[in-house]
């Protein structure tokens, strides 16, 4: 008899527990956009804008250096297999880490230099006054 056979004999197991598994309802896009508004933001997060759809979001955070930076986000949706094997209903993904955004020293000088950003002014045009 081997030493976990051994163990847990004397706990009183004899098998395995079965886990129950609850199967969870996919969320609606509009349930799932709310629910993840402001999930899995940096702790150094300083700012955050949605676009009109809350389906893209502008994340203004401080490097660990003291640089002021941004990073624009997307919604990605899980289908129902992917939301079986996962906590939440969907992720942010960055736009894109193949090119490297600018850093600022202040907040004020990113959100004038920001307005000029394409990405920016294609979802957040809607925003800006």
């Amino acid at each position: 008899m081997g030493l976990f056979a051994r163990l847990g004999r004397k706990k009183g197991n004899t098998s395995p527990k079965k886990v129950l598994h609850i199967e969870r309802e996919l969320p609606t896009r509009e349930e799932t956009v709310q629910f993840m508004r402001d999930e899995g933001l940096p702790p150094q997060t300083l700012e955050t804008d949605y676009s009109q759809d809350g389906e893209v979001r502008c994340v203004i955070f401080r490097s660990p250096n003291g640089f002021v930076t941004y990073q624009f986000e997307r919604l990605m949706f899980f289908d129902a297999e992917e939301y079986r094997r996962s906590p939440l209903p969907a992720c942010w993904q960055p736009f894109s880490e193949a090119y490297a955004k600018p850093v600022y020293t202040s907040l004020r000088d990113l959100k004038k230099q920001l307005l000029f950003d394409p990405e920016y002014l294609t979802y957040f045009s809607a925003n800006v006054s």
